[in-house]
């Protein structure tokens, strides 16, 4: 089997970013991973135990940790094929007339700015690839925003333009650059997000669980690693002349 290469997923300690890592260890890709969350040193330790992955714990909001990360793969590996940017903060869930500035400044930092500033620190890596990929990480709430999470909406809409402006400028250095706007997935944070949803209404969480699937077509919510596949994708080979794409997993709730 050809070898992969070298791929960074963040956030991947767990939900989505765990199982895109799996995912593309199962591919052959070595890994670069980070998580906030120290576990995701002990979810990877065979993968560390045989020189296969690297992993680092830390904020990807804080610069040190994204230049310890990009240091790490470039000395273990010496190259970088795909970055995959999952790491992400659900925001503060308040009206935008009750939220709080400096909540909203972080949830920038992480969602937006630590994503531009650890792709531009990956560039030169990718672009030496001759087949470099960058997979941003959308949310469908970009398209179809909801009341009481204006934060975390505005910066996945800032992922959108975003990935088509490094499509536009990246292209020319052989680095595609795609989307994956996940819908309604099984994860901590959506849980998180619908047990809010359920206070506020005064219903039960498994009540607002039931109307969220019956919006789905196919009748479920999704995986994360449904998510997974199709970043293993848009990496992969198969999609070498797709870029600037927003790949919408979510069952048919909206469309792309």
């Amino acid at each position: 089997m050809n070898d992969p290469g070298v791929a960074i997923v963040t956030g991947a300690g767990s939900g989505i970013g765990l199982a895109t890592a799996r995912r593309l260890a199962d591919d052959g890709y070595r890994l670069g991973v980070c998580d906030l969350d120290a576990g995701v040193v002990e979810a990877f330790a065979d993968e560390i135990a045989d020189g296969r992955a690297v992993a680092v714990v830390g904020d990807i909001g804080d610069a040190a940790v994204r230049d310890r990360l990009i240091a790490e793969v470039r000395s273990r590996f010496g190259r970088l094929d795909a970055l995959v940017n999952n790491a992400a903060t659900g925001g503060e869930s308040a009206e935008v007339a009750d939220l709080s500035l400096d909540g909203l400044r972080r949830t920038l930092e992480v969602n937006l700015v630590a994503v531009v500033a650890l792709t531009q620190s990956a560039i030169p890596l990718l672009a030496e690839s001759g087949r470099g990929s960058v997979v941003n990480l959308g949310s469908v709430f970009a398209s179809d925003p909801v009341g009481g999470g204006g934060a975390y909406c505005v910066t996945k809409g800032a992922i959108d333009v975003l990935t088509r402006v490094l499509a536009l400028e990246l292209g020319p250095r052989g680095i595609t650059c795609n989307t994956v706007a996940p819908g309604y997935i099984m994860t901590r944070m959506h849980a998180e997000e619908v047990e809010f949803q359920a206070r506020q209404r005064g219903i039960e969480t498994e009540e607002r669980f039931a109307e969220l699937r019956a919006e789905v077509p196919v009748g479920r919510h999704g995986t994360p690693e449904d998510v997974a596949d199709a970043i293993s994708w848009l990496i992969g080979p198969d999609s070498r002349y797709v870029s600037g794409h927003r790949l919408a997993v979510n069952g048919g709730i909206s469309f792309s």
